[in-house]
């Protein structure tokens, strides 16, 4: 009975050793064959390596299409391929890459710079390393590589800064950006001209910056047109030196009643007239301008021999504001924000007042003296000892969300303030209200996927010991009582 028993636990012995042999047989190749045919399981919790139902319906249907967008990828799949932290961008990529339409060309754009330049000729959209490029028919937009992922840090309790939250953004862009490039959905920035504002030419290097964000510019002369063209997604007014006619005004209104979006940079003009249209046209949105020209008093607080160029704070959103325009650039950023000649604004409580969404966006020290400048007002006087507006924002919900912006100085964005680093926070300003009040990015309403941190905090050197007894020592004492027991039962 003995020896049945032995040659029984022998054969159990022999059957799992041959088991655990097949089971690495079998596994091992699987591994190395579905590596080599780049064939993986998706086995995160929130599909974080596939595509979304609504991009595979839209690469389908442009697949049978026949529609091909070329992308250009500004650095090497293999230089991403072994990154941990780029392995949902790698993954995503090779998913898009499955399908006819979406043909991905990925360079080295340090070893290839001629195929980078020949993309780019005019160096109109600043490629960097990790951008992509969409291209279809003649329809070209860049995909800055920065965008695709979103991390949240916070502050533990040692003072380290750690991962809260990190969210994957690119399937919305790249899919919007095909959607985009597609249709030829590329809106249009125009600039007012007729009343002395500063040309085309003078804004040169901001259209190239517009057009590096995928807006197109161009001019607009409203006297000779019947309304706003359909494609305008801004009217900007840069520095007019006289004001628009009651039929302009007209146009622009009824611009701003489709939902039309406006930004006006006005600055001192020391004429004895009023802008009464454009003083109408803010008064839609419960913005008031003052005719004065902003003077620093505090000598520390402006350039050497000029008061007019001076020291100004990037505004904090009130608590009960409906957006935040300004958020990045009240963050960590310690670059001093400067001002060039730049008159004032203020709020106005008119009858549509609660049907506006307003804040502030760029403000004084109280250091800072408004000097009347210009206007028809009879004995005005200085104002000091109060933040002064140098920038405004507001939202008529009424109008279909139509949208204003104030500066008080037209310098932070003609080819001589966008080259003077100065100004480098008031031009960052205006390029964020740009986005405000138009996004250039096709939103198909793609959740972003977040990725998970598991984390494991170990207070002391106790709790340290206790978790190696019941993760290291309690795992080994069991198999050790595992063994001991089959080998009992083998000399039984």
């Amino acid at each position: 009975m003995k020896t049945t028993v032995y040659e029984k636990n022998k054969r159990y012995t022999a059957l799992a050793i041959i088991l655990a042999v097949l089971v690495l047989l079998v596994a091992i190749p699987i591994n190395l064959i579905f590596d080599r045919l780049n064939v993986y399981v998706d086995m995160t919790p929130n599909s974080l390596y596939t595509l979304t139902p609504t991009t595979e319906e839209y690469l389908n249907s442009l697949d049978e299409e026949g529609i091909k967008v070329d992308v250009y990828f500004l650095t090497k799949m293999d230089e991403i391929k072994d990154s941990l932290e780029l392995l949902a961008l790698y993954r995503t990529l090779l998913a898009y890459d499955a399908h006819e339409c979406f043909n991905l060309i990925d360079f080295d754009s340090d070893a290839e710079p001629e195929k980078a330049k020949d993309l780019d000729p005019e160096n109109v959209f600043n490629l960097q390393d990790s951008d992509f490029l969409f291209s279809y028919n003649g329809m070209v937009k860049r995909l800055p590589g920065s965008l695709f992922y979103a991390i949240q840090y916070k502050t533990d309790s040692k003072g380290n800064q750690v991962v809260q939250s990190a969210e994957f953004c690119a399937e919305n862009y790249f899919t919007g950006y095909m959607k985009s490039v597609v249709e030829g959905d590329r809106p249009t920035v125009y600039f007012l001209e007729g009343h002395g504002e500063n040309s085309l030419d003078d804004v040169s290097q901001l259209r190239a910056n517009l057009a590096n964000y995928n807006y197109n510019s161009d001019s607009l002369n409203l006297i000779n047109a019947e309304a706003v063209p359909s494609d305008a997604c801004i009217v900007v007014i840069c520095g007019p030196q006289k004001d628009i006619s009651d039929e302009e005004y007209q146009k622009l209104y009824n611009y701003t009643k489709q939902g039309g979006n406006i930004s006006l940079l006005l600055g001192p003009n020391d004429g004895k007239f009023a802008y009464k249209n454009l003083e109408q046209l803010m008064f839609t949105f419960c913005i008031g301008m003052n005719y004065d020209r902003i003077h620093e008093t505090d000598t520390a607080r402006h350039k050497s021999g000029d008061p007019f160029v001076f020291m100004c704070d990037i505004a904090q959103a009130s608590p009960d504001s409906v957006y935040n325009i300004t958020k990045e650039l009240t963050g960590a950023q310690k670059v001093l924000t400067y001002m060039p000649r730049s008159r004032s604004f203020y709020t106005i409580y008119g009858d549509n007042y609660s049907t506006i969404h307003s804040d502030k966006m760029l403000v004084t020290q109280t250091t800072a003296l408004s000097e009347p400048w210009g206007g028809t007002a009879k004995d005005p006087s200085e104002v000091t000892g109060q933040a002064l507006s140098l920038a405004m924002y507001a939202e008529d919900v009424l109008r279909n969300n139509a949208k204003l912006t104030v500066f008080g100085s037209s310098e932070i964005i003609t080819n001589e303030g966008t080259s003077n680093e100065f100004y480098i926070m008031p031009l960052q300003l205006f390029l964020a209200t740009i986005t405000w009040m138009y996004n250039s990015d096709v939103d198909m309403n793609i959740a972003d996927k977040a990725r998970t941190y598991d984390s494991l905090n170990i207070n002391s050197s106790a709790e340290a010991s206790g978790m190696i007894a019941v993760f290291i020592i309690l795992p080994l004492a069991v198999a050790a009582a595992g063994v001991f027991v089959w080998l009992r039962r083998r000399n039984a």
